[in-house]
């Protein structure tokens, strides 16, 4: 589940998909080529960017990162994020049935995202494997924040835990709910649940889609039990890769999807803020079939792309677990208050 401009849009307004969002611009100024408006706009909605702040320390001091288009760095913490971007009652505009089958996944949203269940069901087992040894109760209470269609649900589920979801996209809920599940529309800023209700929050590739995501894991602090795991994952922007490819990193090609980009230090630092203790953050991957992997390598070498193309000719369905190494997964406890 993401909180996003319009991928569409985005798409749209890049004459070159390989150069979308790396135009040189000023950080104080709004780039010259207007906002293009969303597929199915907001009523009322304008075509302005606005201008925000940094969200971990509130400075507005920023300077620009990699020459990507909008991309600023706080000059006091740290934190890399978009700005200016969207008003943010545009970001959530477009989370139906199309982000869970769309042409350019890599650009954000997904090819079909059922149709990779098998993978992404791997994805989350090997997850829930790194999870479970920080999670102190028998039979734990979760919240997966941003749950899709349910999948990770299903492995909580099979590994004895209770699960409810959360998420914005009413498509992804539907399907949610066919398998049994609880799963409530909204965000964590206006869920109803009682404060210290569960064990384990996760937000498994959601922090850096969140308008507020310094305010989220307020939030998820106060739906935790004392003692309770929240457990991430999310982009590293620190990582080797991010500072070999600098603007050429995938990483920064959803830009107005993803608006923050956390290394491991900037997500510490907010994580602290909000009253956890981070207990261990690693390098994760994925489960990939071969031609996914394919649409991910061809943006950085046609030839490696090639030789990925004629092998699943050869052995089709075959999926690989891949990490590149530039994301991360962060397990933290709630403090006491």
């Amino acid at each position: 589940m993401c909180y996003a401009f319009s991928r569409r849009a985005f798409l749209r307004r890049a004459a070159c998909p390989r150069r979308a969002g790396l135009r040189r611009t000023s950080t104080t100024t709004t780039p010259a080529s207007p906002i293009r408006p969303l597929a199915r706009p907001a009523a009322g909605a304008g075509r302005t960017l606005v201008h925000v702040p940094c969200n971990h320390c509130g400075r507005e001091v920023t300077h620009g990162v990699h020459n990507v288009s909008r991309l600023v760095r706080c000059v006091h913490c740290g934190l890399v994020f978009v700005s200016p971007r969207p008003p943010d009652e545009l970001l959530a505009a477009q989370y139906d049935r199309d982000y869970f089958h769309c042409s350019e996944p890599t650009f954000g949203g997904y090819e079909d995202y059922e149709a990779d269940r098998a993978e992404i069901t791997r994805t989350f087992r090997r997850r829930m494997r790194q999870l479970a040894p920080f999670v102190g109760a028998a039979a734990p209470r979760l919240l997966d924040v941003g749950c899709a269609t349910g999948i990770f649900l299903e492995v909580a589920r099979d590994a004895g835990w209770s699960g409810e979801g959360l998420d914005i996209s009413e498509y992804a809920l539907a399907r949610a709910r066919e398998k049994g599940f609880a799963a409530r529309p909204g965000t964590l800023a206006d869920a109803d649940f009682s404060p210290r209700s569960f064990d384990v929050l996760t937000l498994w590739d959601v922090v850096e889609h969140l308008p507020d995501p310094a305010g989220a894991l307020a939030r998820a602090h106060r739906l935790l039990r004392p003692g309770g795991t929240l457990a991430l994952s999310t982009p590293d922007a620190g990582s080797l890769l991010a500072r070999l490819l600098g603007r050429r990193w995938l990483g920064f090609r959803p830009i107005d999807e993803h608006l923050y980009f956390f290394s491991r230090r900037t997500l510490a630092a907010m994580l602290a803020a909000a009253g956890f203790e981070v207990r261990a953050t690693h390098a994760v991957g994925k489960y990939l079939t071969l031609p996914r992997l394919v649409e991910r390598l061809r943006f950085y070498t046609r030839a490696g792309a090639f030789l990925l193309r004629t092998a699943d000719r050869l052995v089709p369905r075959l999926s690989l677990y891949v990490t590149s190494f530039d994301t991360m997964v962060v397990i933290a406890t709630r403090r006491p208050d």
